[in-house]
């Protein structure tokens, strides 16, 4: 037992290993990646048109300004990209006075404006009288939102070109709009391998100068929307691991990474799950409804609505209104205090990122990128960080001990369940433990550890939204994988200890035992040893009529060529009934019941065995009668004779620790020897002991043979002739037996004279087929002939004396 544990735990510590060396190349990170976005799904949004309109001042400190098809369909006849002294200046105008605190541009404006170029290269570089540079004029759309107490932080990127030296440069908006000096941040994001994007950097850095920090497009909307001085702006904590930036602390995702993972607060926003509205997880404007105001024509007149104006006192529309009805308000502005992301949604642009909720409830939807930027946004402002156990979801130096310790933890769990159970009952616990682990880990993801319950309902709606900073990932693939490794590798060594258990117990059992009473011995731990057992069994007996007349007209290769087709389909016969051989004498077979298996009907067992016997040397007589002279007539005619008895005897190896043989030893298997010898005596071919018939009688159609003392005995045995199974007696045999017990009455009662003409009369019934040279019947007429000249006296209790074997 203990070497078998010791293996199994050398198995689970192979199951580990394994389980780590995965992890550590990484071949298990995109699965984990696919367990955070399935947390996500299971968490649900948290935030949606729906939660807009139920609550409009709970909405989000984000809002987006989309170039979407709308946009892109209404102002085609300008072309994209458009004039930034047309169009982006506008939008930087209204919506600093619609009261935006912080405008962010997720559009790069590094070259010159498309529109002022042009002009230039057909003027020879000179703008034509009453004609306006396009970046001035955003320059001057800067100042103006400055002004009125809004900042405006455009969109920066590090190129690397190979032959320029250095090879890496930063990417700003041109020099005549970064002239009145607006803030601009990093848009570079990476993705990670199965090219989805969940982490959102602090800041980049360029090769050549890794200590000087550019913030990333989020850091620099937080920071001009919390107003963070500049001093002593971003600092490191390298011990915990976190930076610290104004009123934020901000947990890294590793050491290695200067960021953080994207809370993703839902699908993007103009998706639509079914015919329902636009999701808008961030409120979401169309860039035309922004630029249209009284002063600005759209192309479509049909469409010109001056939206914009619906904000602004000043509007003619809300001048008309306040003239009408003095307690007229004019409606909030939606952008008041808000942080106004400028960014593109046509699919066109090709700028889309694969997120968490990318297929949420079926809806395949990209998110446009400058929405991600918006929910890293909301994530800084909301402090809404989402922690892994460990700090990476990678098997990284600072995840290293956390993903051991998990991958230890719950091997030595799954090893504990199997190792005393079954594989059907260990394989349902060890997968009850992958469940409860999945369900603590989606539990610590959501804070709501009843999730699972909720989900099996059909509640899953219902699933609490966690508080800010309270989400924690686990990454529990490697766990999960050691689990079935440690579950699969012990036990696939127990089946392979099984087999070879099998083996040996076939290897000694197996010729003389049917195969599933081997299974039923390994079942039940029965090994092979020398000693026996005591127990109530039946000893079985048989062997062939008058064999020696056969070597005398055979062969010896004959005769070895018949007696091997002869025992093959006796022992098929006596195994396929749960007969254990125990050996061949030479045209003897010995065999017993109930050992080294229990049997429970093991004396029907026997009787059935003895009858089968009879019906299958029956079907070889024909066989052998078929090939004609190949065979003489006593081939034709074989009888075999057979005893059974049923008592107590020992089972059990008997011999030397080298070589031993499974045998039975005791009187009662003298017994069954006597039945099968003596049975030629009275011309019968089943001789059953009383015991054996007591049991299986019911079962059976039998004739009383004689209360004998079998040679060897001295105390006398009811014997009985077993004729066929219940109800199938041959045709005459059932008057025959009627006969033959009226005479045997008589006998008993010591009435000779009636009773030999009695047993003369069932003589004339008796079956007298080839090779039966006496009947039963003949028996008793002797006897009774004896009884008549020499009657046994009044205290003879009808027992008989057999003087032969």
């Amino acid at each position: 037992m203990l070497k078998k544990h010791g293996i199994g735990i050398l198995f689970t510590f192979i199951a580990i290993v394994v389980a780590i060396l995965v992890d550590v190349i990484g071949l298990l990170d995109l699965a984990n990646y696919k367990m955070l976005d399935y947390s996500y799904q299971l968490r649900g949004p948290l935030s949606s048109w729906a939660s807009h309109q139920d609550n409009p001042n709970d909405s989000l400190d984000v809002i987006l300004i989309d170039v979407d098809d709308e946009t892109f369909r209404l102002l085609a006849e300008i072309g994209w990209p458009y004039p930034r002294g047309k169009i982006w200046d506008r939008a930087i105008i209204n919506l600093a006075n619609a009261g935006a605190k912080v405008i962010v541009f997720d559009i790069q404006f590094d070259s010159r404006d498309a529109h002022t170029a042009n002009v230039l290269s057909v003027f020879d570089g000179v703008l034509p009288e009453g004609r306006t540079d396009g970046d001035q004029e955003i320059a001057k759309a800067v100042q103006y939102a400055r002004a009125q107490g809004t900042e405006v932080v455009m969109a920066s990127t590090v190129k690397t070109e190979l032959s320029s030296v250095p090879p890496q440069m930063l990417v700003t908006p041109n020099e005549i709009i970064m002239q009145v000096n607006p803030d601009h941040g990093l848009v570079d994001i990476e993705e990670d391998k199965d090219h989805f994007t969940r982490r959102y950097p602090v800041f980049g850095a360029m090769n050549h100068s890794p200590d000087k920090w550019h913030l990333s497009l989020a850091m620099k909307a937080v920071k001009h929307f919390l107003e963070i001085p500049d001093d002593p702006g971003l600092t490191y904590d390298y011990d915990l691991g976190e930076f610290s930036y104004g009123p934020l602390t901000i947990p890294t995702y590793g050491s290695d990474h200067p960021g953080f993972l994207t809370n993703i607060y839902g699908p993007a926003s103009h998706a639509r799950i079914g015919e329902s509205e636009p999701w808008q997880t961030f409120q979401r404007f169309p860039l035309v409804w922004i630029i249209d105001t009284e002063e600005f024509d759209l192309p479509v007149p049909e469409e010109d609505t001056d939206w914009m104006g619906t904000f602004d006192p000043s509007s003619s529309f809300n001048s008309m209104m306040a003239m009408i009805d003095p307690t007229f308000e004019v409606p909030e502005s939606p952008f008041k205090d808000k942080i106004c992301l400028i960014g593109v949604s046509v699919e066109v642009m090709h700028d889309y990122k694969s997120t968490a909720f990318f297929d949420y409830l079926g809806a395949p939807t990209l998110m446009p990128g400058f929405e991600y930027h918006a929910n890293a946004t909301q994530t800084l402002l909301d402090e809404n960080f989402v922690h892994v156990l460990g700090r990476t979801i990678e098997f990284t130096s600072d995840s290293a001990l956390v993903h051991i310790l998990l991958i230890i933890a719950c091997a030595l769990i799954a090893y504990l369940l199997i190792a005393f159970l079954d594989p059907l009952w260990g394989g349902l616990l060890v997968l009850l433990e992958a469940t409860v682990l999945f369900s603590i880990a989606v539990g610590l993801f959501t804070t709501d550890h009843l999730w699972i319950f909720k989900w099996i309902s059909g509640n899953s709606q219902s699933i609490l939204v966690p508080p800010p900073g309270e989400t924690l990932f686990v990454p529990i693939v490697a766990p999960l994988i050691v689990m079935a490794l440690t579950y699969l590798t012990n036990v696939l060594y127990r089946f392979i200890l099984e087999q070879r258990d099998k083996h040996f117990l076939k290897d000694t059992f197996g010729t003389y035992i049917a195969p599933e009473l081997i299974d039923k011995m390994y079942e039940e731990k029965q090994e092979p040893k020398l000693g026996g057992d005591a127990g109530i069994h039946t000893a079985f007996f048989t062997d062939i009529q008058s064999f020696s007349s056969f070597s005398e007209q055979l062969s010896a290769e004959e005769v070895v060529e018949l007696l091997n087709e002869y025992l093959t389909e006796m022992t098929d016969i006596l195994l396929e009934n749960k007969g254990t051989l125990d050996k061949y004498i030479g045209d003897a077979i010995v065999a017993f019941y109930g050992a080294p298996v229990p049997v429970d009907n093991h004396e029907y067992m026997a009787c059935l065995t003895a009858v089968n016997m009879q019906l299958g040397l029956d079907v070889l007589r024909k066989k052998w009668q078929s090939e004609g002279d190949r065979w003489p007539e006593i081939v034709h005619n074989m009888q075999n004779r057979i005893g059974i008895a049923t008592g107590d005897m020992v089972t059990g190896n008997m011999g030397s620790a080298m070589r031993m043989n499974y045998t039975m030893m005791g009187d009662i298997v003298n017994t069954a020897a006597r039945l099968e010898s003596s049975a030629k005596q009275y011309g019968v071919y089943i001789q059953v002991a009383e015991a054996t018939y007591l049991a299986a009688k019911d079962g059976f159609e039998w004739r009383e043979l004689d209360y004998a003392i079998v040679k060897g005995k001295n105390e006398p045995v009811y014997v009985y002739e077993l004729m066929s199974t219940k109800d199938n007696l041959p045709d005459g045999y059932a008057e025959m037996l009627d006969s033959y017990h009226k005479a045997l009455e008589l006998y008993r009662s010591q009435k000779f004279s009636e009773a030999l003409e009695a047993f003369k009369h069932s003589d004339t019934l008796e079956d007298m087929f080839p090779g039966r040279n006496t009947n039963p019947s003949r028996v008793y007429i002797e006897r009774c002939e004896i009884f008549i000249k020499n009657p046994p006296g009044d205290d003879w209790d009808g027992s008989w004396r057999l003087t032969q074997k």
